[in-house]
Formats: C-alpha cells, structure tokens, sequence
C-alpha cells in the first residue's frame, strides 16, 4: 500500500502537514497530493482532505500531479466514494480544469445514487455563479 503511514497520522499531525502547504515547498505539496489521493478513513482524514484541497489551489503544482488530482476525484464523484468535505476536492477540480469538471458533472448528474446526483448538481449550478473560490 503506497503511504501506509497516512492511516496512523493524527489529527495534529494532520493539521501540521497541512499547514506547511503555505510555504508552497515541492516535497510536501508532493506529500500533501499523495494523501489527498489515498484512500484513508481515519479521525479527522476528510477535514484534512478538505484543508490540503483548500490550500493546494494556491500551491505550485506541476502537470503529473494535476492529473492524478483530476482522475482521483472526478473518479470519487463517479463511483460516489468520498467522504465529509466532498465539496473542497470538487472545488479543488474546478479549479484546476473547470472544463474537465463540468463534463463530469454532466454525467454524475444520471447517476444512480442521490449523492453524487446532488454534488453534480451543486457544481454545475457554479457555472451561473462564477468560479468558486
């Protein structure tokens, strides 16, 4: 299992990689991108999710770590396997290619399952309200 150490990081531990996304370094950016692509479900690894997705729109990332962001999460929003703070990743996606995002939405939109129907639903109602922040 690629960073089988993220299923033991605490929420202080958490909180504190997250952090260092401010000073915009490469190896945690890297680090911070890799948890965000792990499939964790420890206290507190949806907020931490959520607050790396928040911070990596303002952080240098180059085109391969681009890329498995978008795969990664639009793959959430279509398989419906994402937890709390779902929206940030969405925004995060948005963000990186709004284009790419919107046409994934217009999918998700038939699913089966409420959930990714109402995530969708949310980001294509962005579209008339601008980008999000």
């Amino acid at each position: 299992m690629e960073h089988a150490e993220f299923a033991t990081l605490s929420k202080l531990q958490l909180h504190a990689l997250a952090d260092r996304l401010l000073a915009d370094e490469p190896v945690v950016v890297d680090y911070c991108v890799a948890f965000v692509l792990a499939e964790t479900k420890g206290c507190w690894h949806g907020r931490a999710r959520a607050m790396m997705c928040r911070r990596l729109k303002h952080c240098t990332l180059g085109r391969t770590n681009r890329t498995r962001l978008m795969a990664c999460i639009l793959g959430r929003l279509r398989s419906g396997e994402f937890s709390e703070q779902f929206k940030d990743q969405l925004r995060l996606a948005m963000h990186l290619d709004a284009d790419q995002t919107r046409q994934a939405c217009a999918s998700a939109v038939a699913s089966e399952r409420p959930h990714v129907q109402r995530y969708a639903t949310w980001v294509l109602s962005l579209r008339r309200q601008g980008p999000p922040a």
